[in-house]
Parts: structure tokens; sequence; C-alpha cells
């Protein structure tokens, strides 16, 4: 996660901001029932782990308005990324919901790589990078407990507008698969409308099954209007969205916090 400027306030702004991550986290947790929900909300833009340093973002999201399995769900999915060169990075996800019980509970943990031919320029607008995701997951989340994502990024920035797209390819990685292979476009645009905050929206529109197959969900899509920015050394990116379509969630609140390590 990233803002196209970052600052550096102290004091009171950090203190801000460690509260309202704990806020958001526990509200979450004490809300009632929840099964399952998608685990990250994002747009992939141009940001990309430090060098040799590790990196923290949790992301959470929660159904105020939708219908069962998914009304009142919460999810906390922490993500530990780490800069291996200039080209590659790595990192690690752990899902975690909140289940009708109110007890924390694990759908299974994610790995993933992303790979850019190079970093941003200041002599290009454009950016690409390619990013590929397996995961270990819960047979409730996910009937064939095995995933594999091929995620192809594309972004367009300038001094004050970035533009992003998101062509994700997904499938079981059984021989023999419950799950059809599906596909799903997110996009974004935002704003600079201050020194390190940005606004905008986003969307992502699920295609449903690449192949027709009367057993798999349909296409759906979700509205986000969503705001990017700092407290300190902490990032937030915060939005509400509005959902259509085959699918449970009707209104969704999410937020990726980025944790300085």
């Amino acid at each position: 996660m990233n803002t196209s400027t970052r600052t550096h306030k102290s004091g009171i702004f950090c203190g801000h901001a460690t509260a309202m991550a704990g806020m958001f986290i526990l509200a979450g947790y004490w809300a009632v029932d929840a099964i399952a929900a998608p685990e990250e909300i994002q747009v992939y833009l141009d940001d990309f782990a430090e060098v040799g340093k590790p990196g923290l973002d949790l992301h959470t999201n929660y159904v105020p308005a939708g219908q069962y399995p998914t009304y009142h769900q919460f999810r906390l999915t922490p993500e530990l990324s780490y800069g291996v060169n200039n080209n590659w990075e790595v990192a690690a996800y752990w899902l975690t919901v909140r289940d009708p019980g109110g007890n924390p509970r694990t759908d299974g943990m994610k790995l993933r790589t992303r790979w850019r031919p190079e970093a941003p320029s200041a002599d290009s607008p454009f950016y690409w990078a390619v990013n590929f995701e397996a995961g270990k997951l819960s047979r409730r989340f996910y009937p064939d407990e095995t995933s594999g994502e091929l995620k192809l990024i594309g972004v367009w920035r300038t001094p004050g507008w970035v533009v992003g797209t998101n062509l994700n390819f997904d499938r079981s990685l059984k021989s023999h698969p419950i799950q059809a292979s599906t596909s799903e476009v997110d996009s974004k645009i935002a704003y600079q409308v201050a020194e390190g905050l940005q606004v905008g929206i986003e969307n992502y529109t699920f295609l449903g099954a690449m192949h027709y197959d009367p057993r798999q969900p349909l296409s759906s899509q979700a509205n986000y209007l969503a705001a990017d920015f700092n407290l300190g050394k902490w990032e937030f990116n915060v939005g509400v969205g509005h959902s259509s379509g085959q699918t449970t969630d009707r209104t969704v609140l999410k937020a990726i916090i980025g944790v300085p390590l």
C-alpha cells in the first residue's frame, strides 16, 4: 500500500493512527455473526517493498448490510512482505475471521510474489508488474482448498492523478477441481487533493467463470469511495462500498492499515 507523498508527523498523530487501527479491528470482532468474504479488497498499484526490509499491512473489511452468510462478517488478514531486490518482492497472508460464536478462526494462508521489469520512473507515467499467488485454504472458505492467481498490473500516474487496473485470473490447483476458473477486473482512479491525501473510486468487477458452469457464481461488482492518507509513519486506505449482482454483500467497509516496522 502506498500514497504518492509520504509525510512524517509525530506525537499525537501517531497516537491517533494507533487508536484508529485498534478501534476498527476490535469493532469487527465484537460484531455479530461472521462466515466468509474476500480477504483482500485492494487495487495493486506501483508500490513495492523496500529491498531488504519487511513490511506489514493489515487488510480488514466488515459487512454492515447484506444477506446470510456474509451479513455482519468481519475479516482481518495480516500481510507480511519483504523486498528481495529491485525486481522481486514476496509476501505471506494469514486469513482470519470472527466466527458465529464470537471466536477468531483461520481460513488458511496464501503466499505471493510480485515481479516488475523496473521501478517507476519520472521519465514515463506508465508502470506494469505481474503478481503470482497460491494458497492453502479451509474448505469452508474455498471448496478445493488450494487456489492460484495470476494478476496483471497496469498503472498510469501523473503529479495529480493515478489510474490503475488489475486483471486477475483465478483457478484451483487441483487436477480435478470443483471450482471453475474465474476472472476479475479491478480498477482505481484517484486524485491528490492535499499533501499526503488522495481521494478516488475503486471498482471490483467479478466476471465469473471463464467457461460457463451453472454451479458457479455469476458476475458481480462493487464500487468504493476510497481515501489514501498518512498519519505519521502509518498508512491508510479506507473506503465504503456498495455491491450488486450475484453477491450477498450490499454495503462493505474496508481499511488497509500499513504498520511501520
